[in-house]
């Protein structure tokens, strides 16, 4: 999936951050300004916005112009029927630019609800909140703007060519999301602004054990550069790329594993943050060791007020001591349409400071509803980079921490269907990778009772059946261990269950509960898991990260269910996960683990055939283990011996012996001699260990044919 280039925009907070902070800039066009209007319904076409059109006969009055709240200095018709109102509403205004070439970058502050298009001169500058193609006076705005968008000032560059010296003509068109709205908001500010101004991040992306992603955005179009090195002040190693952007990505590479990393990014002229003590990231250890890493995951988070900074709070306290190496976003990140300023606002602004130094994941919400949005804001892996098989889009995607093998699933906006692209990578990529522990996440999720309903009929519940349906099946048959979502505003967490693909109803602990216990260690004891399949996974559903709903909360898959805002905490140690739900207090509410149980050695055989060849097999084994096949045929035993029952009966004859491979399986084959068809044979192998220890697997007793 391509990242479409994009607009500059800025929440009230950031705008603010622009206005404090040293820029020097000119005012060339004031909000709160006086602008010709034309509030008639009628359809202008495109000469309107030709400088050379006369608009003497329109209305002017002083920005902000508009209807409907009350905050309006010039209110505006809208046609008189309410359940009618004319859709798009035009302005006008002249100003003059003495030296066009004096102004290197055209900034517009814009307040539009619900969108608009602005043209310079003629020429369309910038559209928000349209369509492509061509506009008409009935085109409605794509998201009608809520109470809390329609006061917020967009952000944006535009091309400063548009200029002319003398008289310049600034013309916009504001549009409804449709004939019912209740109101219009309109104002401009047109301004001349310096470059290298910070406007978003720096935030981390793409986190391997050798590479690091940085991401930023500047008022301006600028070259960039990242600075790094191991210590502040000393930033040895540069990163550049000459092309000048408004949304910064760099990739760092040739890192070592493990290591903590200052940085400082900017263009190649200067710094614009950083070289100091708060600019870091730590590489990932090598793929497939064990280290300890800990996931703070965040579910329905993007509300923008005092819940979503509570459990931020709360969390940050808690992990003061062991930070977050991960952040695992669950979806719906921005209220409620995920645009630009909202993900400012939730996401950019409220947890600035952690991602300068956490990297962050994430999924695609309902809320996400304008797609190049989301897509934008993300850097997600398509090609494998970062471990796990390629998905060729930035929709679905895995990656591998240390022993853990993330899997990201796209219910929002993927083919859902069982031969869909999404469901074939899917099988494959569980297929292939070798970690020990499987976490999946995505939004909707397949058991719920909280906000939302599972077992419903509406579009939305149709996700959460078929995730549950197609995919469950495919995670559970790959070993899954883990899965999180969000949707619900509750936090609801399940039993260790395998094979549960239907409605409610059809539940059944007899045939569904792997392990009925809590999963505490001290109460009834860690979920025990091997990495084969359909051993059991636990669900959770984690979505008060922003804000609760109330709901029944009685699947019955689910043993705890909470209507409390909170986050979960996710820490991965070598051979056991721990996952607490941390409240908005800072208490822990809910604590389970999962411990991986080590398969014995599985002794196996073919067939045996007089004059054939036979094979054995020794499987569960550690790569570079021994293992030596031994064989008798006086009998079953048992006897005694050091390394326990030996199930043979003396005197034991040897086969070749050798080592595991790199997929813990030693193989050896041999050919049964002629004649002795109708034998019975004992066989049992004796493992070493890495350690020098040594064990005795399951017997075999077979007959020669």
């Amino acid at each position: 999936m391509t990242r479409p280039s994009a607009r500059l925009f800025a929440s009230a907070s950031a705008c603010a951050f622009l206005f404090a902070a040293p820029v020097a800039h000119a005012q060339i066009v004031p909000s709160g300004a006086v602008w010709s209007y034309l509030d008639d319904g009628s359809d202008q076409g495109s000469a309107w916005i030709q400088p050379s059109f006369d608009a003497s006969g329109w209305a002017t009055g002083r920005a902000q112009l508009g209807y409907g709240d009350g905050d309006e200095s010039t209110v505006v018709g809208f046609g008189g029927d309410a359940n009618a109102k004319f859709v798009t509403t035009y302005f006008r205004r002249e100003f003059q630019v003495a030296d066009p070439a004096a102004v290197s970058v055209l900034r517009v502050r814009l307040l539009d609800d619900d969108g608009s298009v602005v043209y310079v001169n003629g020429v369309e500058a910038l559209r928000n909140n349209l369509p492509a193609g061509a506009i008409g006076h009935t085109t409605l705005a794509e998201v009608a703007q809520g109470s809390a968008e329609e006061n917020l000032w967009g952000d944006h560059l535009i091309d400063p060519n548009l200029l002319v010296q003398g008289t310049n003509v600034l013309c916009v068109e504001i549009h409804q999301a449709g004939p019912t709205s209740s109101d219009i908001s309109f104002d401009l500010e047109l301004l001349d602004a310096l470059p290298a101004v910070l406007t978003r991040g720096p935030y981390l992306q793409l986190p391997g054990h050798d590479r690091m992603t940085l991401r930023w955005s500047t008022l301006a179009a600028t070259s960039s550069r990242v600075r790094i090195g191991t210590s502040p002040g000393a930033l040895t190693n540069t990163f550049d790329d000459p092309t000048a952007v408004l949304h910064h990505e760099v990739t760092v590479t040739g890192l070592a594993p493990d290591t903590r990393y200052y940085y400082a990014v900017g263009d190649v002229a200067q710094d614009i943050a950083g070289d100091d003590a708060d600019h870091w990231f730590e590489t990932a250890p090598p793929p497939g060791t064990s280290h300890p890493t800990r996931v703070w995951l965040l579910g329905d988070c993007g509300t923008h007020n005092a819940d979503q900074l509570a459990v931020r709070d709360a969390f940050l306290g808690y992990a003061s001591a062991a930070p977050a190496d991960l952040i695992l976003l669950l979806g719906d990140n921005a209220y409620p349409e995920g645009t630009q300023e909202q993900y400012q606002s939730a996401i950019f602004d409220t947890y600035a400071a952690t991602l300068r130094t956490t990297p962050v994941w994430s999924t695609r919400g309902n809320h996400e509803t304008l797609p190049s949005v989301y897509y934008e804001n993300f850097t997600f892996p398509t090609a494998g980079e970062l471990g796990g098989l390629a998905s060729g889009t930035e929709a679905y995607y895995s990656f591998d921490r240390a022993n853990v093998h993330f899997v990201c699933l796209d219910s929002q906006g993927s083919d859902l269907t069982p031969t869909g692209p999404m469901a074939t990578w899917l099988a494959a990529d569980l297929a292939s990778t070798l970690q020990p522990w499987i976490v999946a996440y995505w939004h909707h999720p397949p058991y719920t009772k909280g906000s939302h309903d599972s077992d419903g009929t509406s579009p939305t519940a149709q996700l959460m059946v078929d995730m549950r349906e197609t995919f469950l099946p495919i995670l559970e048959a790959g070993g899954v261990d883990l899965v999180f979502s969000g949707h619900s505003h509750a936090y609801e967490r399940s039993y260790l269950i395998d094979g549960h693909y239907g409605y409610s109803p059809t539940f059944s602990a007899a045939l569904h509960v792997v392990d009925g216990g809590d999963g505490n260690v001290l109460h009834d004891g860690a979920y025990a898991k091997t990495t084969a399949g359909h051993e059991g996974a636990v669900y959770t559903v984690a979505g008060s990260s922003g804000k609760t709903t109330a709901g029944p909360l009685d699947h019955p898959v689910m043993l705890v269910n909470e209507l409390t805002l909170g986050s979960v905490a996710l820490d991965v140690d070598d051979d056991r996960i721990d996952v607490r739900f941390v409240d908005s207090t800072g208490a822990v509410l809910d604590h389970y683990t999962l411990v991986a149980a080590v398969p014995s050695p599985l002794l196996s055989a073919t067939a045996l055939t007089a004059g054939q060849g036979a094979t054995f097999s020794v499987a569960n084994l550690l790569p570079g283990e021994g293992a030596v096949i031994g064989y008798s045929v006086w009998g079953g035993g048992p006897s005694p011996s050091p390394f326990g029952p030996l199930a043979l009966t003396p005197p034991t004859l040897l086969l070749t012996a050798g080592f595991a491979d790199g997929s813990g399986n030693y193989t050896f084959g041999t050919g049964v001699p002629l004649g002795t068809a109708g034998f019975d044979v004992w066989l049992q192998a004796l493992v070493i260990e890495t350690s020098g220890a040594a064990l005795l697997t399951n017997p075999l007793a077979l007959t020669i044919q």
